[in-house]
């Protein structure tokens, strides 16, 4: 199990310096030194979080003996999602998140905790770029009497994924088979018929809509685990059409693959590269798996977990793409649910 946990703390410390002339009064005056241009933050070209604030320096060095510990996923995706969980052993005034050997890191007044232990949600720019395929995440708390905690550090692993106009991202915190299901817009087919449901509707046994919006990445299928705990559906193909209208996302456990812990999860949208949603949930202690295919009943008597609408700019479908083969998910969450 992982979760996603990130602390940090932050303690600024403004030194004014007064310089003293040693010249008699009709001396040339000792000129102010140039002061040292603050280098720009690099931070914000991986990842944001929201409601923090970023601070133009290096992250700082710990000035007291409190240790924390962060859980969150290994694994991210460009416009994607981590869910942390930030453990301490004294209560957090703030939460500091930087990159090692980047410039800036955020800074924020943890909302809620429980024992010491806070939740909050990092989001990964879509354009991110690391050549070596990882990054390492460092946090830290700002204590009540504005010590720095020893900084704690996780190397998380980047999967290329698609982006596109349209992308809707699935991120959990431990190993489960959780399930992306996202719902497009009723519309006419070419000849003037209101398209299928099953046309509509991405999802693992489906990953290719009529419209070219696809599932490029389904993780833990029927708890054949491989711990990347992220799924995806893009419309990055230049032919895909995003049709006007509202979506429907739905998060399904379809297999609980370990009931004795509860499961973080969160869903971001990003449109033009832009996220215009985003929503965070949690699968309790001993929930059921449901083996839920989710299909046109399911939809019309159950609210979606999150919905969007995209507006009509006159955008134009071109072409039909045809549905893809049963993918090798699919075919694992089929014998699984077999034999249960």
């Amino acid at each position: 199990m992982k979760k996603f946990t990130l602390m940090m703390g932050s303690l600024l410390l403004a030194v004014s310096m007064v310089f003293v002339s040693c010249k008699s009064d009709d001396s040339e005056p000792t000129p102010e030194p140039t002061p040292t241009p603050t280098p720009e933050a690099t931070i914000c070209n991986f990842f944001t979080i929201e409601g923090a604030t970023l601070v133009q320096a290096l992250m700082p060095e710990a000035t007291a003996d409190e240790a924390v510990q962060a859980f969150m996923n290994d694994n991210i995706i460009p416009g994607g999602s981590s869910f942390v969980t930030l453990v301490s052993e004294v209560a957090a005034r703030k939460i500091l998140v930087g990159l090692k050997d980047e410039v800036g890191y955020y800074e924020f007044v943890p909302q809620t905790s429980r024992d010491y232990e806070y939740e909050f949600m990092v989001l990964i720019n879509q354009n991110i770029e690391l050549p070596e395929g990882s990054m390492t995440i460092q946090v830290a708390i700002m204590d009540e009497d504005g010590g720095i905690s020893q900084v704690w550090e996780t190397t998380v692993q980047m999967l290329e994924v698609g982006t596109g106009a349209l992308q809707v991202s699935l991120s959990f915190d431990n190993a489960k088979d959780v399930d992306l299901h996202l719902i497009e817009p009723e519309y006419l087919d070419e000849y003037g018929y209101e398209a299928s449901f099953y046309s509509r509707h991405i999802y693992y046994n489906n990953s290719v809509s009529d419209n070219g919006g696809e599932l490029d990445l389904d993780s833990n299928a029927g708890c054949s685990l491989d711990y990347v705990n992220n799924e995806n559906i893009t419309y990055n193909d230049s032919l895909a059409w995003v049709a006007p209208g509202t979506y429907k996302v739905y998060v399904d456990l379809y297999d609980n693959c370990d009931p004795e812990v509860a499961t973080n999860y969160v869903v971001v949208v990003s449109y033009g590269g832009v996220v215009i949603a985003s929503k965070a949930g949690v699968f309790q202690v001993d929930a059921p798996s449901t083996y839920n295919p989710i299909d046109e009943d399911y939809v019309e008597e159950n609210e979606p977990f999150l919905s969007f609408t995209i507006g009509d700019r006159g955008q134009k479908k071109v072409k039909s793409f045809e549905p893809a083969p049963m993918t090798q998910s699919a075919i694992e969450k089929e014998a699984s649910a077999a034999h249960k």
